[in-house]
């Protein structure tokens, strides 16, 4: 590999790991999106009955968590740390989609899928910003591979649930989403760490160029 030119910094490389790894938070988070969009609605029709004018309730009662949710998780997360908001997040939306599959009734159905959409209103915003600390000098870049995953989690969500809609049922489809969402709960931490690497590494820049870091 070339040399950098003297006086220039050398290209800081791709944060590959953190890449696949937010990239498959992004992936998990449009599965669910794209599984409640798709069949949230024709769940509470066809399979609970609830009727024309109370299915579309579940998917507007995601969508009002969704942005609940973006609208307070900065506050939460200067309060909490990234890794309790990612941690909590993910726990309601597992909570809700078990309901949703263990409980074939139209409130719960609502409910479980409003507790749904609170794990997509965190984990997106969350995951595209830790991402980009990773290399905050070619942030741009690791954004955009980031955000690739999202088009693989949206056709995920609406075939995989369909191919489970007649066997073992809609209703218990929605566990697919769940259980994805399970490994999310054991890389919280990362979401912390990467923000953690870039103050660090902004600190020691800082110092380098003769500035104060304590400032």
């Amino acid at each position: 590999r070339a040399a950098a030119p003297v006086g220039e910094r050398p290209r800081i490389p791709l944060p590959r790991r953190g890449i696949w790894l937010f990239g498959f938070v992004i992936l998990v988070a449009f599965t669910l999106d794209s599984g409640v969009s798709t069949w949230s609605t024709i769940y509470l029709n066809d399979d609970l009955v609830s009727g024309a004018a109370i299915a579309p309730l579940g998917y507007a009662a995601y969508q009002v968590a969704i942005l609940v949710t973006r609208l307070t998780t900065d506050r939460a997360t200067g309060r909490w740390g990234r890794t309790a908001v990612v941690v909590t997040a993910t726990a309601v939306s597992i909570v809700g989609l078990v309901l949703v599959a263990a409980l074939p009734w139209t409130i719960a159905a609502i409910v479980g899928f409003a507790l749904a959409g609170v794990a997509v209103g965190a984990l997106v915003p969350l995951s595209f910003t830790s991402a980009g600390a990773l290399a905050p000098a070619r942030g741009d870049e690791v954004i955009a591979r980031v955000n690739l995953f999202n088009y693989a989690g949206a056709v995920l969500g609406a075939v995989l649930l369909g191919l489970l809609a007649d066997a073992p049922g809609l209703g218990v489809a929605f566990l697919l989403p769940a259980l994805m969402l399970v490994p999310i709960l054991f890389l919280a931490r990362r979401f912390g760490r990467a923000v953690a690497a870039t103050e660090s590494s902004a600190g020691a820049s800082a110092y380098a160029d003769g500035a104060d870091p304590s400032r």
